[in-house]
C-alpha cells in the first residue's frame, strides 16, 4: 500500500471511487428536478438556444436583441449538451455540473494525495460549489478554468526546480490554455484573479521576489501571450470585428469597469460582505480552514526564513493556495458590485487550506474541531429545517423526522471524532453532507413551486389560444420565455420581457388585441382590477400570478 505523504503515490481505487460518488451525488443527482430559477438560469438558457437556432456562434441575442452582458463559452456548452437532452433544465445546467466535477477532480490529483484528496472531497461537499455547480451561470466555468490555471502554474514551478524540463514547458503553456479559457468563460476576471494571484505568491516568495524579472521571463510570457491571444481570440476576435464599439462599450466599459467601480447595477455590500459567505460556504469544513488559515500564514509568512533557497511541494501549494484565496476575497471586496458567486473561485484553494488544517491536527487536537465541524453541520440541519417549515406552511415541521435526523448527523459527527485517520474522518462528514443533498432534493416539487415559474409555463401550454401572448406586469419573469417561446414574447429595449408598466398600458393592450394573458405579483392583484376588461385568474406559482384579460368592449375578441 503506498504512502499517503509520497509525492509520488497514487489515490486508491477506494479514494477514487468515493470521489467519483460524491461528485455524483453534490452535482448530478435531481440537477434537472428543479425547473428554471430566477431571472438569470432561463435568460442564460435562452440566450443560448437562440445562437443555436440561428446558426450563429459570434452573436449572443435575447429575444433578437445583442445580449453582450457575458461571453459566449457558457451559451456554446449549453447548446451542446441540449443537442443530446433537449432544452431542458439537464441540458443548461450540465456545463455548469461537468465543470465543477473537473475542478474537484483536480484537486484530487495533487500531491501528495493526503492532501490533494481530502481538498477534493471538501470542495466538492461545500455548500457554495455545490449550489453553483447546479445553476445555469457562468461561475462554475470560471471556477474550473481559474483553478486550472494556478494548479498548472504549480506543477509548472515544481517540475522546473525538479529538473523535469519537458513536464515544465508542456504545463506552462497549459497555463496559457487555461488563462484564455477562463476569459470566454466569464471576461477579463478569468485573467485578473489567476494573474493576481501569481503575483502575490511572487511577492511572498523569497527566492521569486528576489529575482522577478528571471521569474517573469522564465514563464515565456510572448509565446504564451500568443497562446492566449489564439484561445480568447476565438470568439473576442470575430464579435469585435462585427460590433465593434458597440460590443466594447457595453462588455468592458459597463460590465467590467463600471461594475466594478460603481452601484450601477444595483448589487452593493460592505467591505466585509464575503466574510460570512466564505464561513457558511464551506460548512462543515470551515473549522479546519480557519485552522489552515493560521498555519499557512504562521508558518509561511511570520516566519520567513530567507536562507532557505526552496520548499517542499507541500509548502508550496499550501502558499499558493492561500494566495489564490487571498487575491479574489481582498478583489471582490473593493468591488462596487457584489454577488455570493463571485468568491466561487476563491473555493477550491479554501479546500486546499482546510485540508491542510485537518492534516496539520494531531489526534488529540483533532478532536474539539471534528465536533465543531459535526455542530455546524447540525445547526445547518435545523436552520434548513426551519426554513423549509416557514417557506413551505403546508410542509409541517415533523418532530420526529427533525430529531431523527438530528440523531443520525450527530452519530456521524460522534464516529469522525473517533476515526483513526483524518481521511476516515473526511469521509464521515462529506457523508452527512451528501445525506443532506439527497434529503433537500426531496423538496424540488415545493421549491419549485413557490421559487420557479416554471408552473405557469404549464398553464400557459395548457390554456393559451392561438396568437394569444403573455405580457408582464410590474415584474420580469424569464422562465415563461424559455418555456413557452411561441406564447412570449422578449425582449424590448432594456432587454425584459414583453412590460405592461402601468394599469392604462394594460388596458390598452386589451383593448387592441381583444385579450391577453398577463403574469403579475399577486400583491398587485388591486392595481389590475378595472372596468375595460374581465380578469380570471388562471394559476399561482410563488408570489406569481398567471391571469387572463378579456375586454369587455363589444366586437374586440380576436387576438393578433
Amino acid at each position: 500500500m503506498p504512502d499517503p505523504l509520497s509525492p509520488i503515490a497514487r489515490p486508491s481505487v477506494r479514494q477514487v471511487a468515493f470521489l467519483l460518488v460524491t461528485c455524483g451525488v453534490a452535482f448530478f443527482w435531481q440537477l434537472g428536478g428543479l425547473g428554471l430559477l430566477g431571472p438569470d438560469e432561463p435568460r442564460y438558457a435562452q440566450v443560448a438556444r437562440e445562437m443555436w437556432q440561428r446558426g450563429d456562434w459570434i452573436t449572443p441575442t435575447l429575444g433578437g436583441t445583442t445580449w453582450f452582458e457575458k461571453p459566449a463559452l457558457l451559451y456554446w456548452l449549453i447548446g451542446l449538451t441540449c443537442q443530446v437532452t433537449g432544452f431542458n433544465e439537464w441540458g443548461a445546467r450540465l456545463p455548469s455540473a461537468i465543470a465543477a466535477t473537473l475542478t474537484v477532480l483536480a484537486l484530487g490529483c495533487l500531491r501528495p494525495i493526503h492532501l490533494g484528496w481530502t481538498a477534493a472531497v471538501i470542495t466538492a461537499t461545500s455548500p457554495l460549489l455545490l449550489a453553483f455547480a447546479r445553476a445555469t451561470t457562468f461561475e462554475a466555468l470560471l471556477t474550473f478554468a481559474i483553478t486550472s490555471s494556478i494548479l498548472m502554474f504549480y506543477l509548472s514551478f515544481r517540475a522546473t526546480s525538479q529538473g523535469h524540463l519537458k513536464t515544465a514547458a508542456i504545463t506552462r503553456w497549459l497555463v496559457y490554455v487555461a488563462l484564455g479559457v477562463g476569459v470566454l468563460a466569464k471576461g477579463l476576471v478569468g485573467l485578473v484573479l489567476p494573474l493576481g494571484s501569481l503575483a502575490l505568491f511572487m511577492l511572498l516568495t523569497p527566492d521569486l521576489r528576489q529575482r522577478p524579472w528571471q521569474a517573469f521571463w522564465r514563464c515565456r510570457p510572448v509565446l504564451g501571450g500568443l497562446i492566449f491571444a489564439g484561445v480568447a481570440g476565438l470568439w473576442y476576435a470575430p464579435v469585435i470585428a462585427q460590433h465593434g464599439w458597440a460590443f466594447i462599450e457595453e462588455f468592458f466599459i459597463a460590465h467590467h469597469l463600471q461594475r466594478f467601480t460603481s452601484n450601477r447595477f444595483r448589487h452593493p455590500g460592505p467591505p466585509y460582505y464575503y466574510v460570512p459567505i466564505v464561513l457558511a460556504g464551506i460548512i462543515p469544513w470551515t473549522p479546519f480552514w480557519l485552522v489552515g488559515v493560521y498555519r499557512a500564514i504562521s508558518d509561511g509568512l511570520t516566519k520567513p526564513n530567507p536562507e532557505k533557497a526552496s520548499m517542499t511541494d507541500s509548502q508550496l501549494l499550501i502558499r499558493l493556495a492561500l494566495c489564490a484565496f487571498l487575491f479574489p476575497l481582498l478583489f471582490f471586496s473593493i468591488s462596487g458590485s457584489k454577488l455570493p458567486g463571485y468568491i466561487l473561485p476563491a473555493i477550491p484553494f479554501a479546500g486546499i487550506l482546510a485540508a491542510h488544517g485537518l492534516w496539520s491536527l494531531s489526534t488529540k487536537t483533532r478532536l474539539p474541531w471534528l465536533l465543531l465541524a459535526s455542530l455546524s453541520q447540525i445547526i445547518l440541519y435545523v436552520v434548513f429545517q426551519i426554513a423549509i417549515h416557514k417557506n413551505f406552511p403546508e410542509k409541517d415541521l415533523d418532530t420526529w423526522h427533525l430529531l431523527l435526523g438530528g440523531w443520525l448527523i450527530t452519530a456521524f459527527g460522534i464516529s469522525a471524532m473517533y476515526a483513526d485517520e483524518p481521511s476516515q474522518a473526511t469521509v464521515r462528514l462529506a457523508g452527512v453532507s451528501l445525506g443532506m443533498v439527497l434529503w433537500l432534493t426531496t423538496y424540488f416539487p415545493v421549491i419549485e413551486g413557490r421559487f420557479s415559474t416554471k408552473p405557469l409555463a404549464t398553464i400557459i401550454a395548457r390554456e393559451a389560444r392561438p396568437g394569444e401572448i403573455v405580457a408582464f406586469f410590474r415584474c420580469r419573469e424569464y422562465a415563461p420565455v424559455f418555456y413557452n417561446p411561441g406564447h412570449t414574447t422578449c425582449c424590448d429595449a432594456a432587454r425584459e420581457p414583453n412590460q405592461l408598466p402601468d394599469p392604462a398600458a394594460v388596458e390598452a393592450e386589451v383593448r387592441k388585441r381583444g385579450g391577453l394573458l398577463v403574469i403579475f405579483p399577486q400583491r398587485e392583484l388591486a392595481a389590475l382590477q378595472s372596468a375595460a376588461y374581465t380578469l380570471r385568474p388562471l394559476g399561482t406559482a410563488g408570489r406569481f400570478t398567471l391571469a387572463r384579460l378579456v375586454s369587455t368592449q363589444a366586437g374586440e375578441i380576436g387576438h393578433d
